[in-house]
């Protein structure tokens, strides 16, 4: 008999008048009711009368109750108490006993708890059922545990597992208990117990790996800890845990089968694509390196890329593989492959692409001898990757080569050409062949003219053949070039529409305030050209001038200081063409200044022909202001008049035709930048001179002696414009619609 001290004086509360069966009778009533707080109350009335008046059977049943009820409202140190004093009265009473040991625990005093659940287990071991027993052997373990008695601990969970082989709770407790101890068998021993007592697969199959742990770290044996990672396995395949331990000591061992296995079977396990990618490649990285399989290896990243296309790191071995082998039937399949599976990918990256179908391409040419897949595959090729010169240079080599795909080769040179820093000899060389190769000898003149305009020294061969074609006589335009073919074939990038056309509504209320009178150039009536005179000169201003589409021809003026054709700005309008050109019998000459400055007479270009870029401006702020009063464009253009001419000119229809236009215009814009348009204006009318004179050489020289530019350019530049031109697509289709090609 364990004996344990208790305080009367908390419980001691005086007699009670009523008898202890009215009261018993009273408070199991209003326990069975739920009413706890009213049986605490009457117990403690109970327990105020002196213990001495009632026997011990009366007083096991107050105190025990009274403690219960404590417990009910979480009063835990007077239930202890209550139970202590329940306790000194009867310690055979196993639910008294039971309860004191659980409270007495709870309060940290595990030596008194532990003497009272021996007692239990003392007294009632024989008529316990064997799970009882064993869960009493499971408190005195614990209890023997938290006093850090780990031998008399592991003892008692061995009892309770004697009593219950099964019991979780004494198997882990047997496990902590050996673990301190430092026994390895016998912490071996237990985990098995444990493992063995589980129900739960999963359960099972991670204290599997629990153990193999063991089996490496203690025991320094990763054979047998390979072998209980399988059995984890086996209790549960989606242990990937187990998985990747299994290849992590089986590549210790040196047992590559095994590791390559593991990783194709958390391919297997893993969820995500890119996962199963991952582990598929690791796989094949094994089977290739370390058991030279090299088939299971290709298989396997094969997959990986079908399970994630951004894994170069597989395609470059299938490849290596591949070309090993020189299979390339099989390479060609595996380009072909992540292309498409890249290709529909939404984040698809255009880099990947090109470099995918530039190595096609180069299969294709090297190795399948498939000339026409290596030109298309180079063209996928260059539509990802368009600033790739080499790869540019590539095609074009070969479609050089085949006569079906010339066109392709033309293509690409006129790219090449548009990229900075080739210069003209780099590629217009190449073009001409290409065009002689397809008999287009008039195209293959205008690229070695060209060539030659451009500076290029050309060999004996090529220098004759533009020599052939050149011609001192010039070719006369057949038919008009009407407005389509205007905008279609000769017009420089850069002319807006709008602003042509707002400087044709311009041209009408500006003329006269932009004008001067016939005097100020010192001309008088005798100084008008008859145009119905039968001179070189005027033939040639005629035909240029209906092959414009003009009805009724400007009026000329001859001025003899006068350097070439210009635009007099007068009033009335007309040009003044300069005596040595008008006696002059260089027709070529004459072609390319009558065509030009026809051109710029034309309305929409007609300012820009006279004025300054800032007047230009100036007259565009005013018309804007014109159609958005609230803008306040003043400070650009001083000169009120021309402003006041505007306001007047602009009313009524023609003021709602400006307004179309401006807005049309302004549209998606806060601001409009003329210089691109002045420079294609004179780019264009430099296009129709060179139009009309057939020879750049010629088109140089005029340009060199014009008194006035449109632009700021230098003649380099407005050349290097027009031998662009001269090469063009838009140029070298016009030709034979005018009947000036050379064969």
């Amino acid at each position: 008999m364990v004996e344990v001290q208790h305080e009367q004086s908390g419980l001691e509360f005086g007699p009670s008048p009523v008898p202890l069966a009215q009261h018993r009778a009273d408070v199991e009533a209003l326990i069975s009711q739920g009413s706890v707080e009213k049986a605490r109350l009457r117990l403690e009335e109970v327990a105020r009368q002196a213990d001495a008046t009632r026997d011990a059977v009366e007083n096991l049943w107050l105190y025990s109750w009274l403690g219960q009820v404590y417990v009910a409202v979480n009063d835990g140190d007077r239930a202890c108490d209550a139970f202590a004093r329940a306790y000194a009265i009867d310690p055979r009473e196993q639910e008294v006993a039971s309860t004191y040991s659980e409270l007495l625990e709870a309060r940290g005093q595990h030596r008194e708890a532990l003497q009272v659940a021996q007692v239990v287990l003392l007294n009632h071991k024989q008529g316990l059922e064997a799970g009882e027993v064993a869960a009493l052997y499971d408190r005195i373990g614990a209890l023997r545990e938290a006093l850090g008695d780990h031998k008399e601990a592991r003892a008692a969970f061995e009892m309770a597992l004697v009593e219950s082989p099964e019991d979780k709770q004494a198997l882990t407790g047997l496990l902590r208990a050996v673990g301190e101890l430092g026994d390895p068998a016998d912490v071996v021993e237990a985990r098995l117990k444990l493992i063995q007592g589980l129900d739960d697969d999963r359960a099972r199959s991670m204290a599997l790996v629990a153990l193999g742990d063991d089996w490496v770290k203690t025991f320094n044996d990763p054979e047998r800890a390979l072998d209980t990672f399988e059995e984890a396995v086996a209790q549960w395949p989606q242990n990937r845990h187990a998985v990747e331990r299994i290849a992590e000591v089986a590549r210790e061992l040196g047992d590559f089968r095994r590791v390559c296995r593991a990783y194709f079977t958390l391919s297997v396990i893993a969820e995500s694509f890119p996962e199963k990618a991952e582990y598929l490649i690791r796989s094949s990285d094994v089977a290739r390196t370390e058991l030279w399989e090299s088939e299971k290896a290709l298989a396997g990243y094969r997959k990986a890329l079908e399970y994630d296309s951004t894994r170069l790191d597989a395609f470059k071995s299938v490849t290596s593989i591949l070309v090993d082998a020189l299979d390339w039937e099989e390479l060609e399949a595996a380009y072909v492959q992540v292309i498409a599976a890249n290709t529909e990918r939404q984040d698809v990256d255009p880099n990947l692409l090109g470099v995918l179908w530039q190595k096609l391409g180069d299969l294709y040419r090297d190795h399948l001898d498939r000339a026409g897949d290596a030109i298309f595959a180079f063209n996928q090729a260059l539509a990802y990757l368009p600033d790739h010169a080499g790869l540019r240079g590539q095609l074009v080599a070969l479609t050089e080569e085949h006569p079906e795909h010339y066109e392709t080769a033309v293509a690409h040179l006129r790219a090449m050409g548009q990229t900075p820093g080739v210069q003209p000899g780099q590629w217009l060389d190449r073009l001409g062949k290409v065009f002689l190769r397809q008999k287009e000898v008039d195209k293959a003149y205008c690229v070695y003219r060209a060539l030659r305009a451009s500076g290029v020294r050309l060999d004996a061969k090529a220098l004759g053949f533009v020599e052939r074609f050149d011609s001192k006589i010039l070719k006369p335009i057949r038919g008009q070039i009407n407005p389509a073919m205007m905008r279609r074939y000769v017009f420089a990038p850069g002319l807006e529409s709008e602003l042509n056309e707002c400087f044709r509504l311009l041209k009408g209320p500006l003329q006269e305030w932009t004008g001067e009178a016939r005097s100020t150039y010192g001309l008088k009536r005798r100084d008008r050209v008859k145009i119905s005179d039968n001179v070189a000169f005027n033939n040639f201003y005629k035909n240029v001038g209906a092959a414009l589409g003009y009805v009724e021809l400007p009026d000329l003026w001859r001025k003899d200081d006068q350097i070439g054709l210009v635009n007099g700005a007068m009033i009335p309008e007309g040009l003044i063409v300069g005596g040595d050109l008008l006696a002059s019998a260089r027709e070529k000459h004459i072609a390319f200044v009558v065509a030009k400055q026809l051109f710029l007479f034309l309305d929409p270009f007609y300012l820009a022909a006279i004025r300054p870029q800032s007047d230009l401006e100036a007259f565009l702020y005013r018309a804007v202001a014109l159609v958005r009063p609230e803008v306040d464009y003043a400070a650009s253009f001083q000169n009120e008049d021309a402003f006041k001419v505007m306001k007047r000119a602009f009313r009524g229809e023609e003021m709602g035709k400006l307004k179309r236009v401006i807005e049309e215009m302004l549209q998606g814009r806060d601001e409009i930048a003329l210089g691109p348009w002045v420079e294609a204006i004179e780019d264009t009318a430099n296009r129709i001179g060179l139009i009309f004179c057939d020879d750049l050489s010629v088109a140089e020289a005029c340009l060199r002696e014009e008194p006035r530019c449109i632009s700021q350019r230098s003649l380099e530049s407005r050349m290097r414009s027009l031998i662009d031109y001269s090469v063009s697509e838009q140029y070298l289709s016009l030709r034979p619609q005018l009947g000036i090609q050379v064969a």
